[in-house]
């Protein structure tokens, strides 16, 4: 039998252009988990020459790092945020790069959902570039022996209008990097009428790469040697497996073994659901097996579960009388006098939340740490799992976000980067779970 090679979407494109079907420019993705992925991991901003917030980096070169710990699904929040804290420092936005964050508690809250980040953020992203932009004013009013007063900014510089003086922000970077950083209450924030880029248009920053395919998502993150991996989740759920063809799917060329995961203690939260995960060589082999597993379930009491009879139970219950929480006039004599009086019930059935792309994670458990890749709206929350699943610290979890193609609160929850990491520490190599 001929081996099965393993095709990236570029390669497969590439094959198309080679019969004849179609041309298309591609780049061919490198191995994304380097050497800098440990636990000293620091983005461009914390190795740049000033630095005064785990927002904010400007190199000698006056290239500016601004970091984005939001997640990116479409929403275009990578840019928004960034945007914010570039208006506030008089950044040029063509001389701005921006990092993705890594999951870490100096950043805040990751947890993409619900719709907040701007309403949240928008005030600590303006006080961290309005804090760079008073620590280069400062560096340049004591260079040149002037009050900071009769100092300002304009795009990437310090000019003092007195005398027609300037300087640029790469120019005054190593000074400032040796003031103390000021209080909040010592920063002013810009008047609205001095806006460069809150309230304009701008095009997302990655929508060049999306638009060429060098977006990276998270079926895109790549470990040298790693292995894919496909999981049959119980049918029902908190179902267990009874038994399970473990040779089956050894038939199928590529595929290396079949590894039960353990069931979830109840609450479930963001646990594995559970189930048995064939692992292979590429994502094709992984499905195939996965259909010779020909797993025999216990499907606990919730197999008889009906949604017929949940739904009325759930009509029943709303109508009775519960807690008052909060009393706001007399509701029942409102009713009773009104002339017209309208009701409407809405009930929403249990739906497949489901994304756009497919539950993808990339980790790698070496040496007592994990190190994964994921669409994730909360690496912190993959994190917290991750810890726990394994027995290890949190310091011991590095999570990197990649793009989402979608996510809709569904990766909110991060089992499958979970997935990962158990089956990674279980066979002792790179695993992705598709």
């Amino acid at each position: 039998m001929s081996s099965i090679t393993n095709v990236s979407r570029r390669g497969f494109l590439i094959g198309l252009a080679g019969t004849g079907a179609f041309v298309l420019g591609v780049r061919y993705l490198p191995g994304i988990l380097t050497e800098h992925d440990s636990l000293a991991y620091r983005t461009d901003a914390d190795l740049a020459e000033l630095h005064p917030s785990a927002f904010v980096g400007i190199n000698r070169d006056g290239t500016v790092f601004i970091v984005a710990h939001r997640s990116e699904m479409g929403t275009v929040i990578r840019t928004t945020l960034p945007l914010v804290v570039a208006d506030e420092l008089d950044a040029d936005w063509k001389r701005v790069k921006i990092d993705q964050a890594i999951a870490d508690r100096r950043y805040g809250d990751h947890n993409t959902d619900g719709s907040h980040s701007v309403r949240s953020f928008y005030d600590v992203m303006r006080q961290a570039g309005a804090t760079a932009r008073v620590m280069l004013i400062q560096a340049a009013s004591a260079q040149w022996g002037v009050p900071a007063t009769e100092c300002k900014t304009e795009l990437q510089s310090v000019v003092h209008p007195a005398t027609g003086r300037r300087l640029g922000y790469g120019d005054l970077a190593s000074a400032a990097s040796k003031l103390p950083v000021p209080k909040q209450e010592d920063v002013p924030l810009k008047a609205k009428e001095d806006w460069h880029y809150i309230g304009k248009g701008t095009v997302s920053c990655d929508l060049a790469d999306i638009c060429t395919g060098r977006a990276v998502y998270g079926m895109d993150a790549h470990a040298e040697g790693m292995l894919y991996a496909s999981i049959e989740h119980p049918p029902v759920f908190a179902g267990k497996v009874k038994s399970y063809d473990a040779q089956a799917p050894l038939q199928v060329a590529g595929v290396h073994q079949t590894i039960p995961i353990d069931p979830f203690h109840p609450p479930c939260a963001f646990q594995p659901l559970g189930g048995v995960a064939v692992i292979a060589d590429n994502t094709w082999a992984a499905f195939q097996g996965r259909k010779k597993l020909n797993i025999v379930w216990d499907n606990g009491s919730n197999e008889t579960y009906d949604s017929d009879e949940y739904k009325k139970e759930l009509r029943s219950t709303a109508r009775q009388p519960n807690k008052v929480v909060r009393a706001h006039g007399d509701v029942d004599s409102a009713f009773a006098r009104a002339q017209h009086v309208y009701e409407a019930d809405y009930y929403v059935p249990l739906l497949a939340h489901a994304s756009m792309e497919p539950m993808v994670a990339l980790a790698e458990f070496k040496d007592g740490r994990v190190t994964a890749w994921a669409p994730t709206q909360n690496p912190q929350a993959a994190q917290d799992i991750i810890s726990k699943e394994l027995g290890i610290t949190k310091e011991n979890v590095i999570c990197h976000v990649t793009l989402l193609g979608g996510g809709f609160g569904r990766k909110s929850g991060p089992d499958y980067v979970a997935e990962a990491a158990v089956l990674s520490k279980k066979i002792g190599r790179a695993v992705k779970v598709v």
